[in-house]
């Protein structure tokens, strides 16, 4: 089951979100303003359009405050002028979500789902842990989304995911 339209138009808005913030959203505005698409601007541009871009987080985690704000600035530059729309939805306010994506113990967040304009899921996105350097991690999360708007199954971000995590696990070992 997917989610509904009307449950996606409750989710807000990165501006929505930066108001709600209040004197706290000084930190996620300069994450966002912060953000480059690099390389990737031009694939962005060429994303389908119209996109709808659901994002479940953890405005508490690490993961949430680095990524989210990257993921804000994708959508607003990908496609055509207004082509891909966000809603965000923090974890604790959108339980109902979090048990239709997320199994077993709560994975990483955010977790990004893409619908397009017939409300047919084209795509799941989940950066992870931000485990390797700045570069290859934005590289990892531009090219995940990327690949979640454009509906592609394949899964670019499981392969630095499972190098990082390979890194991580010799260098535990000493070696």
């Amino acid at each position: 089951m997917s989610v509904p339209r009307d449950r996606y138009l409750e989710g807000a808005t990165w501006e929505d979100w930066i108001e709600r913030l209040g004197e706290e959203a000084w930190i996620w505005e300069e994450r966002f303003r912060q953000a480059r698409l690099g390389r990737h601007r031009a694939d962005f541009q060429e994303v389908p359009t119209p996109r709808y871009v659901l994002c479940l987080f953890d405005p508490e985690s690490t993961e949430g405050y680095e990524s989210v704000p990257l993921i804000a600035k994708a959508c607003d530059q990908a496609g055509s002028a207004g082509g891909v729309e966000l809603r965000l939805f923090p974890y604790e306010e959108s339980q109902d979500i979090a048990r239709q994506y997320l199994t077993g113990e709560r994975q990483a967040l955010p977790l990004c789902v893409v619908f397009d304009d017939s409300w047919v899921q084209t795509g799941i996105f989940q950066p992870g842990p931000q485990a390797e350097s700045g570069k290859e991690w934005k590289d990892r999360v531009l090219e995940g989304l990327l690949s979640a708007l454009r509906g592609q199954s394949v899964s670019p971000w499981l392969a630095g995911r499972n190098l990082s995590a390979r890194r991580w696990r010799q260098a535990e070992r000493g070696g």
